[in-house]
């Protein structure tokens, strides 16, 4: 009975331990040791945005807002980045708005929720996470911050079943990270 026992707990250590692998796969991006050996890109965090495949709709939007500067000097942000796909979602008015003239304030407004001051890594946004039981708050350069969530193995951004959640792998430049995230955070409510 004893060595039974002992092999259900075995079993049971060991199957957890699959479960946190699998959940390390299936939020697309790497945890821990690996993910901050992999974190040291030689590039701005501008020249990361580009470089990035999928991700060409919000460099676009960087640059039409003129907020590359901010990413290719010596400060370190973290941008929670909505990918192209997030992007070509946005109803096409809207989409046309942000990128007039006319348009420019809304566009920073609503590019700065994405921003968070200083270089937010995953091992970090981990702890924080584990510390807050399971959401972190970060200062955004916006008007509103920026709330995480784990959701099972994925990160949310906000609350709600429809709210952004970060997919793929991180991308780690000199002076930042990006996180991809699948939809585009809303602006913050007008006070």
């Amino acid at each position: 009975m004893r060595r039974l026992k002992t092999m259900i707990a075995g079993a049971a250590i060991g199957l957890s331990s699959l479960a946190l692998a699998a959940c390390d796969k299936a939020d697309g991006g790497p945890t821990g040791a690996a993910n901050e050996a992999s974190a040291e890109g030689s590039g701005s965090l501008y020249d990361a945005l580009g470089d990035a495949n999928d991700l060409s709709s919000t460099a676009r939007l960087v640059k039409a807002a003129g907020l590359e500067k901010m990413f290719e000097g010596q400060g370190s942000y973290t941008l929670f980045a909505p990918t192209d796909d997030a992007i070509a979602a946005l109803p096409e008015a809207d989409r046309k708005a942000l990128e007039s003239a006319e348009g420019r304030a809304q566009l920073v407004a609503l590019l700065s929720q994405h921003i968070t001051p200083g270089y937010v890594g995953r091992t970090d946004l981990d702890q924080g996470l584990e510390r807050g039981k399971g959401k972190v708050q970060l200062a955004s350069v916006g008007s509103a911050p920026i709330v995480l969530r784990k959701d099972g193995c994925v990160l949310v951004l906000g609350e709600g079943a429809d709210a952004p959640k970060v997919v793929g792998e991180p991308i780690a430049s000199r002076n930042g990270m990006i996180y991809r995230i699948d939809k585009v955070l809303p602006a913050p409510a007008a006070k």
